[in-house]
């Protein structure tokens, strides 16, 4: 019957988009049961990895060029590690972190960094950045992550046209940084009062933080150097090592993609 093909086409799970994306949400359980693309978009370099439906990796791949670039020649393949085009995007260039203090802690300051971030970041604002943070549990010191904004509209623009969606644009040092911070802070063995270095490579991205005595006390960020670079990575970690007290304990993370780094 014409009319009940009609329904049951309108009734299909094709008929419904994901919500918007809460970061809260793993991205294999936001897409439970669907083929997706993980994609890092790095300064003159592409990588990528497809999840299964039960969100295990599959195929691999990487590409040297820009992403407006290397988009177009891998479309077709990307589509095909899908379902419904859906793609998770790491920005792995055009970010800064810095470690800022006294920044609101209102209820709603995540929502508000989205829609008003001059609410949250006063005089710190940038009409073309975009923005998340990460609170110290027991200090007022935060740790603030900008992106160009251009940045982040070229490439939902580029997957657009190239027949890909964005369900999520974040930033993989970040989320790396800050995995392991809330790791360490749920640990019951760990002191909130102690000292440690914590140092995050992530697809040519660095990032190193200091802890000293339950504060936070200096933090290095360059990012886009590229993984070739291991000498710019010692020269922004080596000050820092040298001057802990000794005995701190160094936290080492990456994302295991380099091979001249040694496993995580």
């Amino acid at each position: 019957m014409p009319l009940l093909d009609d329904i049951k086409s309108v009734l299909s799970f094709a008929a419904f988009r994901p919500e918007p994306d809460d970061a809260e949400v793993a991205w294999n359980k936001r897409f439970q049961g669907r083929r997706s693309l993980l994609l890092n978009v790095s300064r003159g370099h592409v990588s990528w990895r497809g999840l299964t439906k039960k969100g295990r990796f599959q195929d691999a791949g990487n590409s040297e060029g820009e992403f407006a670039e290397v988009a177009p020649q891998r479309a077709e393949e990307w589509r095909s590690l899908t379902e419904g085009g859906w793609v998770n995007v790491s920005i792995n260039n055009r970010f800064i972190i810095s470690l800022e203090n006294n920044l609101s802690r209102r209820n709603n300051s995540d929502e508000l960094l989205r829609t008003n971030p001059r609410a949250v970041l006063g005089a710190k604002f940038d009409r073309g950045k975009r923005y998340a943070l990460f609170h110290h549990l027991h200090s007022p010191a935060t740790l603030l992550l900008a992106c160009d904004d251009s940045m982040v509209k070229t490439t939902e623009e580029v997957l657009k046209a190239n027949g890909l969606k964005a369900g999520r644009i974040c930033c993989g040092l970040f989320a790396l940084l800050e995995q392991k911070l809330a790791e360490l802070c749920n640990d019951p063995k760990s002191d909130p009062n102690g000292s440690f270095v914590l140092i995050v490579c992530c697809e040519g991205s660095i990032a190193a933080l200091v802890q000293q005595a339950g504060q936070w006390t200096d933090l290095r960020c360059r990012s886009g150097i590229g993984s070739e670079s291991l000498d710019a990575m010692i020269q922004i970690i080596a000050p820092l090592i040298q001057k802990a007290q000794p005995g701190t304990p160094v936290y080492f993370v990456h994302d295991g993609n380099d091979p001249s780094l040694p496993p995580p």
